[in-house]
């Protein structure tokens, strides 16, 4: 039996159809997929790409948008992977070689099996009106920090995160991979403004902490709240000076050790801990 035969045949008990098997890297769909590695592709296609077995069943699960699935056929036989793919329309099912997966995924040990997904793009209003914790990443650049903020707020949430200009995009292969699902899960809105959005914020209530490395202030001194954004800064200069001047508070993470600093992901976790149990409710 040929390869094309031999793997049709495995269809036989699924209810997909699949028109071809991918044996080129210079397909178009698998051209689409590494493309998808760019920025400047994922706007204009307001698409980004997931991958591994566990973080594409989240993104079924959490009903993402999937324009379609790619899989190794060297998977296809696995129960999980079929789970998957029964879980979507077949016609959104694409199956290539193993050696054509490979060139299409960001990830080195890669499982087999992403899914490209359109963005979904949150309402600033209704984010803003519906949750009383917001997250300001300020220049944020790295996308392991980015991707881990968003599994912190997915953790001690419910939260919504703020993005402002400078800050690295939350689609980001790696941002996506460290979100560990979270990008599923958590809002995320856009600010071309610092002062603006931090005005709006103040009138819907918001009290707004700066956290910093140099205040006498720490989180004991903050009081309990009914609404609150905490701003998390840029790896190597923190938060502007612009919005620490309009913040309501700036404040400190008490440490009693030699290290001067810590890594932006340890800082903002360490703080929406702390701020979550300043929230009145």
């Amino acid at each position: 039996m040929d390869y094309d035969s031999a793997h049709n045949a495995k269809y036989e008990n699924i209810r997909i159809t699949i028109m071809d098997i991918i044996k080129s890297k210079d397909n178009n769909k698998i051209k689409y997929v590494k493309n998808l590695n760019l920025k400047k592709f994922r706007d204009e296609e307001n698409a980004f790409v997931v991958e591994g077995t566990k973080f594409v069943a989240e993104a079924v699960n959490e009903g993402a948008d999937i324009k379609f699935l790619l899989v190794s056929g060297k998977v296809w036989d696995r129960n999980d992977i079929r789970s998957i793919a029964e879980s979507i329309d077949g016609k959104k099912l694409v199956l290539c070689s193993d050696h054509v997966f490979g060139a299409a995924a960001d990830t080195v040990n890669a499982q087999g099996i992403l899914a490209v997904i359109n963005k979904s793009r949150e309402d600033k209003d209704d984010v803003l009106n519906n949750y009383n914790f917001i997250i300001m990443c300020d220049r944020i650049q790295d996308p392991g920090n980015l991707g881990t903020i968003l599994r912190i707020a997915d953790a001690f949430g419910p939260a919504g995160i703020l993005l402002n200009k400078g800050c690295v995009d939350v689609f980001n292969p790696k941002a996506v991979r460290a979100s560990a699902g979270a990008v599923f899960r958590v809002p995320v809105i856009y600010a071309e403004s610092d002062s603006e959005i931090i005005n709006t914020m103040k009138n819907r209530g918001f009290y707004i902490v700066s956290t910093v490395v140099d205040s006498t202030y720490s989180f004991d001194n903050l009081e309990r709240r009914d609404k609150i954004s905490m701003v998390a800064g840029n790896e190597g200069q923190g938060i502007s000076r612009e919005i620490i001047n309009n913040s309501d508070m700036a404040l400190s993470i008490k440490m009693t050790g030699r290290a001067e600093s810590l890594n932006a992901s340890v800082a903002a976790g360490i703080s929406i801990y702390e701020i979550r149990k300043k929230l009145l409710k």
